[in-house]
């Protein structure tokens, strides 16, 4: 790459990240909905010509905003080998940093995320959660051999799921008086031993039966 281009990319970065934070702050100070392009632009101190040619109206600033903070802390983050989890332990697994940047950034993610939030910001980062976990995690531990009893694109987006969940009750009330390193443990029990492990019932997946059809009155007891 020539210093030419180079200089390019980085005025192109200082735009997006200009755009981001005033983007992030107006989100902080009113929500999202009524913010609009003279908005982010004015607080930016860029022109509204200059935003256009970088992202097609705020909904586009904001994806790529959420991917471009996304990227870099998956790529800061340790992603570890199958060789790792299977000699190691699930422990290699723990990764605080995800519950590290919502509490850094507990506001923006209260109004994202909460109750009166943008179902289409929680869709678009569930679906990025379960991308890299398929691909960096669950994809490689499956070529080591493994036979998963669920698809993987099942398992993937349950966990993206169950993480969303977490936050989101993490970010409500005082809940966010526990360290991301706390959720962080929660988060690998909940989707490593399950439900049944989590409320302590010695429950086994040969256990489970479809519900009966026959008799729908009747008193007899089941597994579950």
């Amino acid at each position: 790459m020539n210093t030419a281009t180079r200089k390019v990319d980085r005025r192109i970065q200082r735009t997006h990240q200009l755009l981001r934070d005033a983007l992030m702050a107006l989100i902080e100070e009113r929500g999202y909905d009524p913010i609009t392009i003279q908005d982010i632009t004015d607080k930016a101190n860029v022109s509204r010509t200059t935003f256009y040619l970088h992202f097609k109206d705020k909904d586009d600033l904001l994806v790529t905003t959420m991917e471009e903070l996304y990227d870099e802390m998956v790529e800061k983050m340790h992603v570890p080998t199958p060789d790792e989890i299977m000699h190691k332990g699930i422990g290699v697994l723990l990764d605080p940093s995800d519950f590290q940047h919502v509490a850094e950034h507990a506001k923006f993610y209260r109004m994202m995320i909460g109750k009166h939030g943008s179902a289409n910001f929680v869709m678009r980062v569930e679906a990025y959660l379960a991308r890299v976990s398929l691909e960096k995690i669950l994809k490689p531990l499956a070529e080591r051999g493994l036979t998963p009893h669920l698809p993987l694109e099942v398992i993937a987006h349950g966990v993206a799921g169950l993480e969303i969940g977490l936050m989101r009750w993490w970010l409500d009330e005082d809940n966010l008086t526990r360290t991301p390193d706390e959720m962080a443990l929660m988060m690998c029990q909940l989707s490593m031993f399950g439900t049944s492990w989590a409320l302590g019932l010695n429950v086994r997946p040969e256990m489970l039966s479809p519900i009966p059809t026959q008799n729908p009155s009747s008193d007899r007891e089941f597994p579950l």
